[in-house]
């Protein structure tokens, strides 16, 4: 009986030991020589970079597409790190202005900021950028990602790292810019002389609507409602997006179908900052702002009409009207300021031309 319970614990013992190497003639790696980061690096994304916190800037209302499109790159980075990369985020010129957002990119005090190529130039002198504000140059989106997927484009961002250093991490948009106005609306070329209209701190928009005959003023977007309240100016362009959200409507009357210049709304970031990331933090910051620049292109193209209705259904009068001579104006006055201002300007508005 004795020999039974003994050969039968042995051959439970040999049965268990089978088990727990498999129950095969495979050896198992033992536990103990697993990276000690394994299961980070194998789960969700992969992202194996370091932890990093940095500081997003928008200087317009956190419901517009500008914000929105920054909000989008930050959730995204933040998934795709699993939470390593993280930012702190500011709206509405909580931080800084647009002017000062620019200033900051450039000389460190900012990280991460929406903007755009026009403030790259009134701001950090980068002359180029204006290109992107230059009056009837772009006559869709699709001929804005064109240029967006262009050498010429490529070329231009590598020249703003290599003169300010600021990267443009993606190309954003708001929409076209159209001219809204109080007191009257606009039926031809004539009615801009003399409008009190509210342009940006960005000089090519002074110079826009100083060649078109109006009485410039700037004003900070936080100041435009009143500005428009109190009359110190009786019109504003902006994309109708930019009117709506804004709540410049309630203070206009009449949306004029302009389209006068292209808005466009970029993710930018310090240079020296980005080069303190490691590569793979750099790859996924460069990964997923051109997913949200994709997802802001498509949104502000869809919901343009939808903005319009919204205007309407409060009260304003969307309607249009012959801008071929103002397109006249832009061409024989303003782009040939850009054309002395940037070396081999002529030659590259006519290649993003053809673009189209």
């Amino acid at each position: 009986m004795m020999k039974k319970v003994c050969s039968f614990f042995l051959a439970l013992t040999l049965m268990c030991s089978l088990v727990a190497c498999g129950g095969s003639g495979t050896e198992k790696t033992p536990e103990s020589t697993a990276p000690a980061d394994a299961a980070s690096t194998n789960s969700g994304s992969g992202y194996a970079g370091g932890e990093y916190k940095l500081m997003a800037s928008s200087h317009v209302a956190q419901e517009e597409l500008a914000s929105i499109y920054m909000a989008n790159f930050c959730d995204l980075v933040e998934e795709r790190s699993e939470g390593k990369i993280t930012f702190d985020r500011f709206y509405s010129s909580q931080i800084a202005n647009q002017a000062e957002s620019a200033e900051g990119l450039k000389v460190g005090t900012m990280d991460v900021a929406i903007n755009d190529w026009p403030s790259m130039s009134s701001v950090n002198g980068f002359s180029k950028g204006d290109v992107m504000a230059l009056g009837y140059l772009f006559n869709s989106f699709d001929h804005v990602k064109a240029f967006a997927a262009s050498d010429d484009y490529a070329q231009m961002c590598q020249e703003l790292i290599d003169q300010c250093g600021i990267r443009c991490l993606a190309v954003g948009a708001s929409g076209f810019r159209q001219v809204a106005t109080k007191n009257a609306p606009i039926t031809s070329i004539d009615d801009f002389q003399g409008l009190r209209i509210r342009v940006p701190d960005i000089s090519i928009y002074v110079n826009t609507f100083q060649a078109l005959g109006c009485a410039t003023t700037i004003v900070a977007n936080s100041e435009v409602y009143t500005a428009l309240q109190t009359g110190i100016v009786d019109s504003v362009e902006n994309p109708v997006q930019g009117i709506y959200n804004m709540s410049w409507y309630e203070q206009l009357n009449y949306i004029n179908e302009t389209n006068h210049i292209f808005c466009d709304i970029d993710l930018f970031i310090n240079e020296e900052k980005f080069q303190s990331l490691d590569k793979e933090a750099q790859a996924v910051l460069m990964e997923c702002a051109k997913e949200a620049s994709g997802q802001n292109l498509e949104m502000t193209e869809e919901k343009n009409d939808e903005y319009i209705k919204l205007c309407e259904e409060a009260g304003c009068k969307y309607s249009t009207f012959d801008t071929a001579p103002i397109v006249d104006v832009m061409k024989s006055q303003v782009w040939p300021a850009y054309f002395a201002a940037v070396d081999g300007g002529e030659e590259l508005v006519n290649r993003i031309l053809a673009l189209a």
